[in-house]
């Protein structure tokens, strides 16, 4: 190890990784400014006030296991029903994963804010949302995004948005402010019945009931949690930018055969700060988020 280079910092897994802390250090120091803006998205942030103060990133890599992972004909008297981890009699094997990867994108956003922080930034535009499996049942989770800073009056935590920067700027023109990202995450099981077994071996055309009710009870689900979230955020609005349903299958044992799927919305939360008819032309009294903060514009 060369007399320049950081020695290795201990990490107990809390806070910023010892890498992302120098990198922050880099930044401070630096009198050059990252970001992942277009040109464009720059432009019109520079329009509304903001500036960018550099590239921001939070991850974390998760173990996201099963518990009880098995026959889906066993979690109730009828087989003939979709098991969700929004179900009011939520099988536990599920339960355990949906917080898992609840927690693996939670933990990436909030690293991500305080890497934010310690840029004095007032919030992280474009942010890009990205999962990679890393082989079992390991998987990385990554926020990715440029943080910004304005000169006006703002709250202590920056907020986040998945965004661009051209977007941000037309919902501040409009008297609407971003407060955050919501996610909603929602997965479920189901036994192949004899029902589905029939209608899926059929040669004509037609509705196969228990895949159908899988996929519907799990983006049910998965949307009530995000407009959950999103009120937890303290937005009047959520912009949903992204919806997405895997389904796999498992045979845990011979002639048995489940159905797993698991949906996933993310999306950004906003709130107005303009109550008139008309909305302002210009931006900075923008971003206190406190009511009894709000000025004129």
């Amino acid at each position: 190890m060369s007399a320049d280079q950081p020695r290795p910092v201990p990490w107990d897994g809390h806070g910023l990784p010892p890498q992302a802390q120098l990198r922050m250090e880099r930044a401070a120091r630096s009198k050059v400014a990252g970001s992942l803006l277009s040109a464009p998205e720059a432009a019109a942030l520079a329009a509304v006030g903001f500036s960018p103060v550099g590239e921001v990133m939070g991850c974390i890599v998760q173990h996201a296991g099963w518990a009880g992972y098995g026959c889906g004909y066993a979690y109730g008297w009828n087989a003939s029903r979709t098991v969700s981890s929004g179900s009011a009699t939520s099988w536990a094997g599920l339960t355990p994963y949906v917080k898992a990867v609840y927690e693996g994108w939670h933990t990436a956003l909030r690293r991500l804010v305080q890497e934010a922080t310690a840029l004095g930034a007032d919030g992280v535009v474009g942010i890009r949302l990205s999962e990679t499996h890393l082989g079992g049942s390991n998987r990385e989770f990554l926020a990715l995004g440029t943080a910004v800073r304005t000169d006006a009056a703002t709250a202590t935590r920056p907020f986040t948005t998945d965004l661009s920067g051209s977007d941000v700027s037309k919902l501040l023109h409009a008297g609407w402010v971003p407060t955050g990202i919501a996610i909603g995450i929602a997965a479920g099981v189901r036994h192949d019945d004899y029902g589905v077994r029939n209608q899926t071996s059929t040669w004509g055309n037609t509705q196969v009931d228990g895949y159908t009710d899988l996929v519907n009870t799990v983006r049910h689900d998965a949307r009530d949690q995000f407009e959950r979230r999103a009120r937890e955020h303290g937005g009047e609005t959520v912009m949903v930018s992204s919806m997405k349903l895997r389904v796999w299958e498992n045979e845990p044992s011979d002639n048995h055969r489940d159905h797993y799927a698991e949906a996933l919305f993310i999306g950004t939360t906003a709130t107005s700060f303009h109550r008139g008819a008309v909305a302002p032309t210009r931006s900075l009294s923008i971003l206190p988020l406190d009511r009894t903060r709000e000025t004129a514009s």
